[in-house]
This record gives C-alpha cells, sequence and structure tokens, in this order.
C-alpha cells in the first residue's frame, strides 16, 4: 500500500499554526473540510480536543474507541471496510496532523503494556 500524504494547503495551514501557536486555525479546518469533508473534519475535532496519544509503539486516536494508527495503517472499521484501506481515515489524517504540529500527548511506555495494565484490574 502507497503512503497517503496530506495536500499542500492542508500542510501549510497546519505549518502555519506551529509557528504561531494559537488556536487552531479555519484556514486548517477549511482546507480539511475540502479535501477530505466529514473526515477532515473529525480529524480536526481530534487534534482540537487533543485526542491523539503517541506512545513509544504506536499512535492512539481516542474516538468512540481507541483506534491505533501506525504508519498508513489504523484499526478503525471505516479505514479497513468502507475505505478500504485506500485512502486515509479521521484517526490517519489526525496523526499526519498531529506529528506535523507537535500536537499529541506522549506516555512513554508501549501502548501493549498499558493495555494489559487496565485490562488485568478487577
Amino acid at each position: 500500500m502507497s503512503g497517503f500524504s496530506l495536500p499542500d494547503d492542508v500542510v501549510e495551514a497546519a505549518r502555519k499554526w506551529k509557528e504561531k501557536g494559537d488556536s487552531l486555525p479555519y484556514e486548517l479546518y477549511k482546507a480539511l473540510l475540502l479535501n477530505y469533508g466529514r473526515r477532515g473534519e473529525k480529524a480536526f475535532f481530534y487534534l482540537k480536543e487533543r485526542r491523539v496519544k503517541k506512545y513509544r509503539d504506536f499512535f492512539v486516536v481516542v474516538g468512540t474507541y481507541e483506534y491505533v494508527v501506525e504508519g498508513n495503517f489504523c484499526t478503525c472499521m471505516d479505514f479497513q471496510f468502507n475505505l478500504k484501506a485506500k485512502k486515509p481515515c479521521a484517526h490517519i489524517i489526525a496523526v499526519k496532523l498531529a506529528r506535523i504540529m507537535k500536537l499529541y500527548d506522549s506516555y512513554d511506555t508501549y501502548y501493549a503494556d498499558f493495555l494489559s495494565m487496565n485490562l488485568n484490574t478487577d
């Protein structure tokens, strides 16, 4: 599978924000909406709500569930079934932007360890 690259106008809007550091700009929202429709709007929401997490092994986006994103793959049903892994879902878009903007919470642990700790509690 080939990689998904973000359109130039989306990347430019993300870089402008990184330089200013203000609240997420309307230009980014507009570019995401024009390029990705509802999926772009959801990606913007994930960024705005700081729902992107970086673990040692994976990025995770908190939506209805926690979705693991690694490279150009996501565990969500939209990516796997609706998009058939041919286009990026909102989670992949959010992670790609979060990496550019450094807009994620970082955890110095492996996501697999985090899961096993939470599953083993009574």
